[in-house]
């Protein structure tokens, strides 16, 4: 409480109120090529708003008072009374988190009114399943080899040639059944020009085995239906949808995907078998096997997803929180805010140092310091929240109790050292 009650007094809700009015500004004053894009823009705009704020007040707060208590003698008092320091270290964190919350809470809320009052309301967000399993099917029924270890899978030969997902531990579809997302490279086959589109064929069933049954095209998909290629393939029948040519970088589940529905009797005990046939003798798919095929189920409001979001966000702060206070028992508040920075910092560039690891030209030495950086250092780049959002995907409990769960063993640590620091120190 009294952490809270001189974060109000240090008026550092002055600095909340100008981030939310340079929100309100910058979403205002956005522009991007399509509503699509600038959706896309708005909700990255958002989190990382969310993130800046979550990060300067994590280093700003505890760190601050816990010099001030020290430096101004605060502390003979405190510690004269039946306060264990370890009560104190804690309290300090726990109050520095409860600011971050507050802060999130109503940037979440800012950017949720904006963003609703902007495009009319929210995205669909959407929880997707990955497939558990992969096979190439032959025209004739044959099951094909292939490698495990390949990234992409190529489906070309005669037509009839299929592509099979199987899926597992998929929730119980609601009603109107679940979505089965599709993203394919169209590559032409006979040398000439790259073709945008093909016809294919979508089948499911509940156990792999017929009888098999036709997917509906959702009359949401942003394509799929025959509305004329201009390069000669168009579905003849309603049975068949197009998919356009959308590689790696196309990452949107409500633009980038064709939308299929999965009707309820095509899922048994969690399990599902999609397939997607070849139609066109000219061109060739190019599936890739992270994110080429989903399932997905509805994932709730965009304001529940962007509250799991930000929960994810005060995770990461605890950390820095954790690390400040420590450098602060043992140091002046300069070093102490230079020590988070380049923590946060050094957190954010991992990424970068991994890539460094796959070049062999590196020297030992120089290996075995970034292999260290890479355990020691926490990553806070490891959940991708804002291209999450962006894409209309879910951000679920599971990846918020997975975040706590990764940072809460380097906040443990950092606190542990925060106490032992101002354990050890005379006041």
């Amino acid at each position: 409480g009294v952490t809270m009650r001189e974060a109000l007094r240090q008026r550092l809700w002055l600095m909340l109120a100008g981030l939310a009015i340079a929100l309100v500004v910058a979403l205002a004053t956005m522009s991007a090529v399509d509503q699509s894009a600038r959706l896309k823009l708005s909700i990255v705009i958002v989190t990382s708003v969310l993130g800046f704020a979550a990060t300067l007040l994590a280093i700003l707060v505890g760190a601050s008072q816990l010099r001030r208590d020290l430096d101004m003698r605060i502390a003979i008092m405190l510690f004269s009374k039946p306060l264990p320091r370890i009560a104190y270290v804690l309290g300090r964190w726990l109050g520095v988190q409860l600011v971050v919350a507050a802060a999130l809470a109503i940037l979440c809320v800012v950017g949720s009114a904006i963003v609703g009052a902007r495009f009319g309301g929210f995205p669909d967000m959407r929880r997707v399943v990955a497939p558990s399993g992969w096979q190439l099917v032959s025209a004739t029924g044959e099951l094909l080899p292939m490698a495990e270890d390949r990234t992409y899978v190529q489906l070309t030969g005669p037509p009839g040639n299929a592509a099979r997902f199987s899926f597992s531990g998929l929730p119980a579809p609601g009603p109107h059944g679940a979505e089965v997302l599709l993203r394919m490279d169209v590559r032409a086959l006979d040398g000439g020009d790259e073709l945008q589109r093909t016809a294919v064929e979508v089948l499911a069933a509940p156990a792999g085995e017929p009888p098999w049954q036709v997917l509906a095209l959702d009359a949401h998909s942003p394509y799929g239906a025959g509305e004329g290629s201009g390069d000669g393939v168009e579905p003849t029948a309603t049975r068949q949808v197009l998919i356009r040519g959308r590689n790696q970088s196309h990452q949107d589940l409500s633009q980038d995907y064709c939308r299929l529905i999965l009707p309820a009797s095509c899922v048994r005990d969690g399990r599902s078998v999609v397939q997607v046939v070849r139609l066109d003798p000219r061109a060739g798919l190019l599936i890739d096997r992270v994110g080429g095929a989903y399932v997905a189920v509805p994932g709730g409001g965009f304001v529940l997803n962007l509250a799991r979001a930000a929960l994810v966000v005060l995770a990461c702060s605890s950390v820095l929180t954790a690390a400040t206070l420590a450098i602060a028992s043992l140091s002046s508040l300069p070093v102490a805010l230079l020590g988070g920075l380049t923590l946060f910092f050094c957190g954010s560039a991992l990424h970068a140092v991994r890539e460094s690891l796959r070049f062999d030209e590196l020297s030992l030495p120089a290996r075995r310091l970034l292999a260290i950086a890479d355990g020691v250092f926490p990553d806070f780049d490891r959940y991708p929240i804002a291209a999450k959002l962006a894409a209309a995907e879910a951000v679920d409990w599971t990846t918020v109790a997975s975040a706590w769960g990764y940072y809460g063993v380097f906040t443990v640590v950092l606190m542990t050292l925060a106490w032992i620091a101002l354990a050890r120190r005379e006041v």
